[in-house]
């Protein structure tokens, strides 16, 4: 088989609430996910020779435990243990890099996602896709969502409960210090909040609230106040952007996010952009409706 391009999108969370910690140390959540129009882009080409291989910008990480070549391998093994023959379930996947690591913007777990889709389908296997998407929970909590494929979804438990949104599509600011956060370091923190009440609202008003003001002040992202604190830069990039546009940290950071409800906040944010520190990263995107 010819070798494919596959885009593989980032997220953002619109809001992030810790609404418990399970006995084996994995925390309840409630979050809305949207994709949006960034990308990588993964080169798959699958062989009979029974080894993954994987190349590109693996960003100092070992292949082996780049979630990309983890997901090809988390596959083989469910195959394997329904009775599959897997020596002939071989893949040469080219990673090239767009969306930033540690950003808060799911892309290893993006990539995952495409992984898991892509060879289920070249290898044949026919798994369906809440079988993906267990498997998918196995490597990270934002995997069941991007292998699910909506544009948009409320998520509970540790990410794997999800439910469908049709969220519009907004400009959104992002900006990145280019620093790296530590997504474990901030979930075992003693001063994250852990006891967020769960949301009493229906699937449809949140859906409406979102759609008609995306950061609703009965909203949050639980994990800013640990960020902040771990990562003084992220804070920074708070600090700047706030005064200018509604302003929010997706995922566990680095990333802030700014959404412009008017014009003239558009335009405050774009003339920041003149004067943004170079060491940090920005980029206007748009979510996927």
């Amino acid at each position: 088989m010819n070798r494919t391009t596959y885009l593989s999108p980032a997220k953002i969370n619109w809001f992030l609430h810790v609404t418990g910690r399970r006995a084996d140390g994995y925390h309840t959540l409630e979050t809305v996910f949207q994709c949006i129009d960034w990308c990588d882009e993964l080169h798959i080409h699958a062989d009979a020779n029974g080894v993954i291989r994987l190349s590109g910008n693996l960003c100092g990480v070992a292949d082996t435990d780049n979630l990309a070549h983890r997901a090809a391998r988390a596959l083989q093994q469910h195959a394997h243990a329904q009775g599959i023959a897997t020596d002939h379930l071989g893949a040469h996947i080219h990673l090239v890099k767009h969306i930033p690591t540690g950003a808060g913007l799911g892309g290893g777990s993006s990539n995952a996602a495409t992984v898991l889709r892509v060879l289920n389908e070249v290898w044949n296997l026919h798994f369906d896709n809440p079988t993906l998407q267990t498997i998918g929970l196995t490597l990270g909590a934002d995997v069941p969502f991007f292998v699910s494929q909506y544009s948009a979804a409320f998520a509970r438990g540790v990410g794997e409960t999800l439910q469908a949104l049709n969220l519009v599509s907004r400009e959104l600011l992002l900006v990145n210090p280019n620093v790296h956060v530590n997504t474990r370091a901030v979930f075992t923190h003693p001063s994250l909040p852990r006891q967020h009440a769960p949301l009493s609202d229906s699937l449809d008003a949140l859906q409406t609230q979102l759609n008609h003001l995306p950061f609703q002040n009965s909203h949050s992202n639980d994990l800013e106040v640990v960020t902040f604190a771990v990562s003084p830069e992220v804070k920074a990039v708070y600090d700047a952007l706030k005064p200018l546009a509604p302003t929010r940290m997706s995922g566990s950071g680095a990333t802030v996010m700014a959404c412009p409800s008017n014009e003239a906040e558009h335009q405050a944010l774009n003339e920041w952009t003149q004067r943004c520190p170079t060491h940090w990263q920005f980029r206007w995107v748009k979510n996927i409706a």
